[in-house]
């Protein structure tokens, strides 16, 4: 069904999230595979220990990322077993791991965010700035009316 079949424009706009999502991942997750020899989701869990390291609740990446508790649970110990992360107890909170990129993880994220960089300069479109800030505005307004 083309986005125009739809019978309004919310509706438009609910299937084409959707679908841009998806190609976003499916993309995304190719290149990962290809270029860095991981999955978009070990990628992303890696990116979010990067920018929190400490102790972090495996819920809470699951939330940011909109991942399964059980994705993020096999991601960080895959990570671990590739040498890419620690994972220790957090002293604070039998529950919580202490969660630390090895220096071949920050460097992999390095690599992978320059990976981004790179295509979305050349696979995205740019747009024009106004029609960006609305969209922008429209998705936060979703997202704080859904979350």
């Amino acid at each position: 069904m083309d986005a125009v079949d739809l019978p309004d424009e919310q509706a438009q706009l609910w299937y084409l999230i959707r679908r841009v999502a998806g190609l976003l991942d499916r993309t995304g997750d190719a290149l990962f595979r290809r270029e860095l020899d991981i999955s978009l989701a070990q990628f992303l869990v890696l990116s979010v220990v990067d920018a929190h390291p400490g102790p972090l609740n495996q819920q809470a990446i699951a939330d940011r990322l909109g991942l399964t508790k059980g994705t993020v649970s096999r991601q960080i110990e895959q990570a671990v077993a590739a040498g890419l992360m620690t994972a220790e107890t957090s002293a604070h909170n039998r529950r919580e791991k202490a969660l630390g990129l090895t220096a071949a993880g920050t460097d992999l994220v390095r690599r992978g965010d320059a990976l981004y960089a790179e295509a979305r300069t050349t696979t995205l479109p740019t747009g024009d700035a106004d029609d960006v800030h609305a969209a922008l505005r429209v998705l936060e307004q979703m997202n704080r009316a859904l979350g």
